[in-house]
């Protein structure tokens, strides 16, 4: 392993990593074999569940699963970005995994690892047989798996583990536009942005009422909807190219653009004399205080949002238990002339991506 290691540290590319429930050994061999310095930015082992969650900046629904390990690569790729000063040959690793224990747990023992560039996602899952190693012995084998993936990274040859567990690959090599989405040199995939109906949402998973407000709208309107999807988030991380292309996969065909415009005054600017699709819980959203640096702010947002002749369509929905629309809200003159409701009587539709996601 030693001369590997030595190999990585002789490649130009650089690697951030970030480590939980395993896999801390592979960062001491990495540190052990002289040359590091050239090759390891930073690393984290952020193992404690708030730890975790702090790291990544949001929440995290399962510690050891191939989400969890995707997020802790982007997460570390941007640390690499900034220590860097540059997007080039810098690298985020993510581990995480759920070994042999001393307390009760919930599924098998399992690791995942991830890489993410500028361009590439990729993960392993490796669920490892249980009673036929030591938690050491496990440990070992995360380390060397983490090892080869930052080795083949690296373009090296690398010899072949012997276990007698699968190992389960996917990897996505972004396209131009979606690389450049990401790297922030481009905001949108849509060449011809003008006078378009936009729907923005995360579509995770879309769903029956996804579908029935798309037709809606379109009768409505009288024109095709476009799926929007922002890679970035407020709230949250940076979606990578794996989940990218599963959402993609997940639409079927439909008008599908990704952008790197979180906030509603960014997809403005990108889509002027757009028509906005979204239900009540985004506008209150919209209107959030929290969300800017003063109420100047909000304002001139709202105002240039009309400028740019924009307008919203709104749709009903549960919002702490009680179902509202747009007549329902108190709204500011400068918010209501933006706005066209959707009637309760109309239109009703309660799913959410979110209870779907907690009933799988």
């Amino acid at each position: 392993m030693s001369n590997l290691i030595n190999q990585i540290h002789q490649s130009p590319k650089k690697f951030v990593l970030a480590l939980t429930g395993g896999g801390s050994k592979a960062l001491t061999e990495l540190l052990s074999v002289p040359g590091a310095s050239a090759t390891v930015l930073d690393a984290s082992i952020p193992y404690h569940p708030e730890a975790l969650e702090t790291y990544l900046g949001q929440g995290v629904e399962t510690a050891a699963s191939s989400l969890t390990a995707r997020n802790l690569a982007m997460a570390a790729w941007l640390r690499a970005c900034a220590i860097n000063k540059s997007q080039e040959n810098v690298v985020g690793v993510g581990a995480t995994c759920a070994l042999t224990t001393n307390r009760r747990r919930l599924g098998n023992n399992r690791c995942f690892i991830a890489i993410q560039t500028s361009s590439r996602t990729e993960e392993i899952k490796v669920v490892l047989d249980e009673g036929v190693r030591t938690r050491q012995g496990e440990e070992n084998l995360v380390s060397d798996l983490i090892i080869h993936q930052i080795a083949e990274c690296c373009g090296l040859q690398t010899p072949r583990l012997e276990f007698p567990e699968k190992i389960v690959r996917r990897c996505h090599d972004a396209s131009e536009n979606w690389s450049r989405l990401l790297t922030g040199k481009q905001k949108t995939t849509l060449s011809s942005p003008h006078s378009i109906n936009l729907f923005p949402g995360a579509f995770n998973p879309l769903h029956q009422g996804h579908e029935e407000i798309i037709a809606y709208s379109e009768k409505l309107l009288q024109g095709k909807v476009y799926l929007e999807v922002s890679i970035d988030n407020v709230d949250k991380l940076p979606i990578d190219f794996l989940t990218m292309q599963d959402r993609q996969e997940q639409l079927n065909g439909k008008s599908l653009i990704y952008t790197n415009a979180p906030t509603f005054i960014e997809k403005a600017r990108l889509f002027p004399e757009c028509c906005f699709i979204l239900g009540v819980d985004t506008l209150l959203r919209i209107i959030n205080k929290k969300y800017y640096d003063n109420e100047a702010l909000l304002a001139s947002s709202i105002e240039e949002i009309y400028e740019l002749g924009c307008k919203m369509l709104v749709f009903g929905r549960n919002v702490n238990g009680h179902f509202l629309t747009l007549d329902n809200l108190t709204l500011p003159g400068n918010v209501k002339r933006l706005c066209m409701g959707v009637n309760e009587e109309d239109f009703r539709n309660d799913v959410s991506s979110t209870l779907l996601r907690e009933h799988e």
